[in-house]
């Protein structure tokens, strides 16, 4: 890809984010003022903008296996690396295991909307619809895996395989996938009124996500926490994606799909599970600044990773 398509597709998405952290730090300082406009971005903006683009996405031209299967196998051996390092990070002692699951956390989750928004400004809908395939493949199996580590390592709480599914299918952006998906199938065309409404909404979400992922910055004794934060940005910028390259060469994706799938795989962790950690006894500060750091390293990472899919064509 030329360099400058590519960096006029970086620079607005990380723009906005810088953005976001400005405003966090001059203006809306208080979590009271970025709590609402999260929750309505997850809950109806970034629903819209998923239904709209897979109800009308040529589903077609996506060979939907090869990129299920490359994105699955490079995040389960990632967590089966992760599994491997336990006793080494953790020696048994809780307050390494916290840790522990934030890095496990940090290094397996991925944040779909900035790979969303990126995709959306470089390419068309049948890129975007690849991103929400992807999303709609990863998101259950990264957060059944994740609330299961952290409540079998942190809480006595018995899980329900039930219990889980259940807050899975009430998150509204599996919801958003699904639904989308399933008009897209059913051959039925979106009423242009309601497709515009949704349009509207999900142009919204783009740039209101990237706001309030700058917003959630912050770095703090980072000294203490350097080797995890080291372990956590390697595992997720660099060992990921170097598995998704692997796996998608050998499942013969083509080209724009590699791209979009290293651009996936290549994304920072996602904001929302700081929640988990701070809210299930896990260490909250370690996850804001590995998801932190990671968001400042991609910026790097990211268009190497777009190269690299690049060359091997």
């Amino acid at each position: 890809m030329d360099i400058s398509i590519l960096l006029n597709g970086l620079l607005p998405v990380f723009g906005i984010m810088l953005l976001g952290f400005f405003l966090r730090k001059r203006v809306l300082k208080e979590d009271t003022h970025w709590v609402p406009i999260e929750k309505i971005t997850f809950v109806v903006l970034i629903p819209s903008f998923i239904i709209n683009t897979l109800a009308g996405a040529d589903m077609s031209a996506i060979d939907i296996w090869p990129i299920v299967l490359t994105l699955l196998l490079a995040l389960f051996g990632t967590m089966i690396l992760l599994v491997l390092l336990y006793p080494s990070l953790t020696r048994g002692q809780q307050q390494k295991i916290a840790a522990y699951t934030s890095l496990f956390q940090t290094s397996t989750r991925f944040n779909g909307f900035v790979a969303l928004a990126l995709v959306a400004n470089l390419f068309g809908e049948t890129e975007i619809a690849i991103v929400a395939l992807g999303l709609i493949t990863l998101m259950p199996v990264i957060n059944i895996v994740n609330i299961t580590m952290l409540t079998w390592l942190l809480t006595d709480k018995k899980l329900s395989l039930l219990d889980v599914l259940s807050k899975i299918l009430r998150n509204p952006i599996i919801l958003g996938c699904l639904i989308g998906i399933l008009i897209n199938l059913s051959g039925i065309s979106l009423w242009k009124p309601l497709s515009e409404s949704l349009s509207m909404l999900g142009k919204a979400s783009l740039s209101i996500t990237l706001l309030s992922v700058g917003a959630g910055l912050q770095l703090s004794d980072l000294e203490a926490t350097r080797k995890k934060l080291i372990i956590s940005v390697f595992l997720k910028l660099i060992f990921l994606p170097g598995l998704v390259a692997i796996f998608g060469l050998l499942f013969g994706l083509q080209e724009i799909e590699l791209v979009v799938v290293m651009i996936i795989a290549s994304m920072p962790t996602a904001a929302n599970g700081y929640i988990l950690a701070r809210e299930m006894g896990g260490d909250a500060p370690l996850y804001a600044n590995a998801s932190s750091l990671q968001v400042l390293l991609s910026i790097l990472t990211i268009p190497l990773w777009i190269e690299v899919a690049y060359r091997f064509f």
